[in-house]
């Protein structure tokens, strides 16, 4: 994949993150969420984790851990599919920071220009 399409995917999935990251920060009620306890090194791992979970057949999974935070997680291809005429992947992500473990799903699909996060 060319870089502008890594950084293009790379910059969909850092706002995505910093919003939960900034969200979790600021909101009373999720204080002690596991995005709370992120920094810029985490969030960067979590994407190029993403990226390679991306290029894996589903069901296998690729895992992150930052030494220097001890923060660490995982993200697995659970699904392949089609929405809108495009290759479409759902990984499912675990991540824990701050004694803390979250977990979600997400949703790429690949478009001309690459992996794009939809949801």
């Amino acid at each position: 994949m060319p870089a502008t399409r890594i950084s293009t995917l790379l910059a969909a999935t850092a706002l995505a993150l910093a919003a939960a990251t900034a969200s979790a920060q600021n909101l009373g009620f999720m204080k002690d969420s596991v995005m709370s306890f992120m920094n810029r090194d985490d969030t960067g791992m979590i994407l190029r984790n993403n990226l390679a979970a991306l290029e894996l057949p589903d069901g296998h999974t690729s895992t992150w851990n930052n030494p220097k935070s001890g923060h660490s997680g995982t993200a697995t291809a659970t699904r392949s599919f089609q929405e809108n005429g495009m290759a479409c992947r759902q990984l499912a992500m675990t991540n824990h920071a701050g004694g803390q473990h979250g977990n979600g799903d997400m949703v790429y699909c690949k478009t001309k220009d690459g992996w794009r996060l939809v949801r």
